[in-house]
């Protein structure tokens, strides 16, 4: 590929800014659970909204050349109240401005932004489960019609700056669904697969609508042409994300209306059982991974009765209509631990960390493996990056990779992981995925690793994923050593610095940083 490959960290708007929930706060939909006390509260989360520019600095010290951060909509369309509201308030226009001169800074630190639209909250005003409503989708598209344009003519007319190049309309839709309606860990009243179907179908309909929004608008402003896209948790079983590429590329590969869809998702879901089967990815034995390909093995025969053509008649309807056949221009992969044969294992004191918002996802939770409980199997990012490459002839961007600590607020911890590596160890089996990929001529976009610093995990502030780690009692300082002595940022910006000068001498010398990154305590 042409062009600067983008090395980068991820990051969440709800996750990382601070300043969700509290009083005279925007509130999002998790702010009933905050407000009841069944999960932590977010408070000032790493305050990445006060602290952006050092977050930048930090970035490009470690020779990052790109930043993903989120438009959080809840800011954006604020309402005071956790409750559902008929019509929808007015827009927060400073708020859009304030998101436009965050993303100046991140091009003034020589990062690339990559923009995403919608990271698992919604308004509080829209209600827990507004993926329901078709009011939903119709709000999103005015969102993004509004915040693209608005966001873009700021960085030309006040900053200089070029427009966003690279979108991501809605984060792992996969999980928003899985987690909400199927295993239930996220905020909502609806349960079930004709629930989670039913709101994947809208989600998919409103990417499509959030596409050609901004295609549109680049096109109307002769801004450069976007790279748009929705990114997915990597998983081995199709329906829970293959699926979702092969459903928007529908129109692509002759799809017309009327016809029906389950044939040709059933025929995908073959090809891809039997490309891993052959790719021989080599996993530990025992009898979680037996439970784990058992559990696979009834999903396949499940899943496929909620992937109908009347469950997914919004979604359909909408592809329809789309002026473009084309509603996505890269693929962007969060590949964390994405097998089923990893599922399970018993359950641990651990169990207990994070509060369940149900009884089935308590029994979930004591069954299921958890962030720190991730297995290490780097050869399946290299996998499904070709794969995916092949089957869908897109670019790949890797959007998140990362490895939790289970670390607990006060710093208590459990040490190191199941797989018995630190974070360093994880990166330089990864990133070493990444230059092969890169030798063998696959069309990979970037690596943004998630996430720079700790941040909150849905609930909690337990799971640790930050290169560089907070020590809560102090407030948001962040620190280059860990509390296993390891300096992850520094490895990053090493391996970096590494693979530019392996595969290309001449960008490693000039814009690539050989400087470590500092941090703002040595630990």
């Amino acid at each position: 590929m042409s062009g600067r490959f983008l090395w980068g960290v991820s990051t969440s708007g709800y996750q990382s800014e601070g300043g969700f929930n509290g009083e005279g706060e925007p509130q999002n939909n998790w702010a009933a659970v905050e407000h009841a006390g069944r999960v932590q509260r977010t408070g000032h989360a790493s305050e990445f909204w006060t602290r952006y520019e050092s977050y930048f600095a930090l970035a490009r010290g470690m020779g990052c050349t790109a930043f993903r951060l989120v438009i959080e909509w809840p800011r954006v369309q604020p309402s005071a109240t956790a409750e559902k509201l008929s019509a929808a308030p007015p827009f927060d226009l400073a708020a859009i401005d304030a998101y436009a001169d965050r993303i100046a800074a991140c091009r003034t630190a020589g990062l690339e932004p990559v923009v995403t639209l919608q990271h698992f909250t919604h308004p509080a005003w829209l209600g827990p489960d507004a993926w329901h409503e078709d009011r939903t989708v119709e709000a999103f598209e005015a969102y993004v019609r509004l915040t693209v344009e608005r966001i873009n003519r700021r960085l030309l007319e006040s900053h200089g700056c070029a427009p966003i190049r690279y979108y991501v309309t809605l984060n792992e839709p996969n999980i928003l669904v899985q987690n909400t309606y199927l295993v239930p860990g996220f905020p909502g009243k609806r349960r079930g697969p004709r629930a989670g179907i039913e709101a994947l179908s809208r989600l998919l309909a409103a990417h499509i609508r959030a596409y050609n929004v901004i295609h549109d608008l680049h096109a109307a402003h002769g801004w450069t042409g976007p790279m748009v896209t929705t990114n997915t948790f990597c998983s081995d079983t199709y329906w829970s994300e293959h699926a979702i590429y092969d459903l928007l590329s529908l129109r692509e590969d002759g799809w017309k209306t009327g016809q029906r869809i389950e044939g040709t998702l059933r025929a995908n879901a073959a090809k891809l059982h039997l490309a891993l089967k052959n790719a021989k990815l080599p996993f530990a034995g025992g009898i979680t991974q037996w439970l784990g390909r058992m559990f696979h093995w009834i999903f396949d025969i499940v899943a496929p009765r909620s992937f109908t053509t009347e469950n997914l008649s919004p979604f359909l309807r909408e592809l329809e209509a789309s002026p473009r056949a084309k509603v996505f221009d890269y693929l962007g992969i969060d590949y964390y631990d994405p097998f089923a044969a990893h599922m399970f294992r018993p359950p641990t004191w651990s169990d207990l960390e994070i509060a369940p918002l149900s009884l089935r996802g308590w029994v979930m939770d004591c069954l299921t493996s958890k962030w720190w409980d991730w297995r290490l199997l780097p050869e399946g990012m290299h996998f499904f990056c070709g794969y995916y490459a092949r089957e869908f002839k897109r670019p790949v961007l890797i959007a998140e990779n990362g490895m939790a600590y289970l670390r607990r607020s006060d710093n208590s911890h459990l040490g190191l992981l199941r797989d018995r590596h630190n974070r360093s160890e994880f990166l330089r089996r990864h990133i070493a995925q990444v230059e092969k990929l890169r030798r063998e001529g696959c069309p990979l976009i970037g690596y943004m690793h998630w996430s720079l610093t700790d941040n909150y995990e849905w609930g909690s502030f337990t799971p640790r994923f930050g290169l560089f780690t907070l020590d809560y009692t102090r407030g948001a300082d962040r620190l280059v050593e860990d509390h296993l002595g390891d300096r992850p940022s520094e490895t990053y910006a090493h391996l970096i610095a590494a693979v530019e000068r392996a595969l290309e001498p001449e960008f490693a010398a000039g814009e690539i940083s050989d400087s470590l990154p500092s941090g703002e305590k040595a630990g």
